[in-house]
């Protein structure tokens, strides 16, 4: 109990403290100069919860992504080969490229993540300075398992978290599209409390499928959510695979510091990104990150 009391004081007064960061550190002018499309996407996480855009749109300037997306492809295309064993983590309904084969065969995904438009559109709707938590190139089968990100959820990694999903092929019907519920529409915690995993059948139970909005849209499409405000997970692939880069952000003090760290391991290819991290970037990649959450995920690591 006397935990449980200590979590929900520390938790209270950090939010007071982002409240407080967001008025003195110039948050609140972050959002002047805005671009129309910037406007209308901050609107929408704040309403809905989700802005689906594309590459095209928000960031036209970056020449080269599709000779990467069609490099990231032909990788998760090789997923069960023999040669990829060591590149690829399987995980409880997908296989994620590892960190150190991303910085190595495409970092250009991960600097994606810190894409100077992408950031200044985070911190405007953040309204504080942003913790880049990394990047993950993911392939989901058709398995047909409610398992892992396929169960409905929230992301808890601090107040708000910034994600930006990033198709890299054509996801249509049966092929895994991000599926969420509308901010508005959202369960309450006492709806969720004691119901067990959130499949799709029990989340129907709660709030009817009719209000599920799904995202379809061709490789390049890019999902931008509110994933700590916003119910949502990666519906069954029941026709194709699916195959997305995930980026995430939150402030740099971060609820749960550990969970937050543990999205990308960058102690353990701290060498490699100090090559290719620009050096303004480095705030948002490597200060905020807490020793000791670096230690807890070393420490479950070696158990695994």
């Amino acid at each position: 109990m006397r935990e449980k009391i200590r979590t929900y004081a520390r938790l209270h007064l950090l939010k007071a403290s982002h409240r407080l960061m967001s008025l003195t550190s110039g948050g609140g002018r972050r959002r002047i100069a805005m671009d129309p499309l910037d406007t209308r996407i901050i609107c929408d996480l704040e309403t809905e919860g989700v802005h689906v855009t594309s590459l095209d749109k928000l960031l036209p300037e970056l020449k080269g992504l599709p000779e990467v997306m069609d490099r990231a492809r032909a990788l998760a295309a090789g997923t069960h080969g023999r040669a990829a064993e060591a590149q690829w983590r399987s995980g409880a309904s997908s296989t994620d490229l590892t960190a150190a084969s991303m910085i190595e065969l495409v970092p250009e995904l991960y600097l994606l993540g810190l894409q100077p438009r992408l950031l200044q559109l985070v911190e405007n709707y953040l309204r504080l300075p942003a913790a880049y938590h990394g990047g993950v190139v993911r392939h989901s089968f058709v398995d047909g398992g409610q398992a892992g990100p396929r169960i409905w959820h929230r992301d808890f990694e601090d107040f708000h978290v910034f994600r930006a999903v990033l198709y890299l092929n054509d996801v249509t019907e049966g092929g895994g599209p991000f599926e969420y519920i509308p901010r508005p529409l959202s369960p309450t915690h006492k709806q969720v409390r004691d119901v067990g995993p959130l499949t799709s059948e029990t989340m129907q139970g709660i709030v009817p499928a009719s209000s599920w909005k799904r995202c379809y849209g061709p490789a390049g499409t890019l999902v931008l959510c509110d994933t700590a405000m916003t119910y949502h997970h990666e519906s069954l692939q029941t026709q194709r695979d699916r195959m997305v880069v995930m980026f995430g952000y939150s402030s740099r003090q971060p609820s749960r510091p550990t969970t937050s760290q543990r999205h990308f391991p960058v102690e353990r290819v701290r060498d490699s990104l100090m090559r290719i991290v620009p050096a303004a970037n480095r705030p948002h990649v490597f200060d905020w990150r807490s020793a000791k959450a670096a230690a807890i995920l070393e420490a479950e690591a070696r158990q695994d």
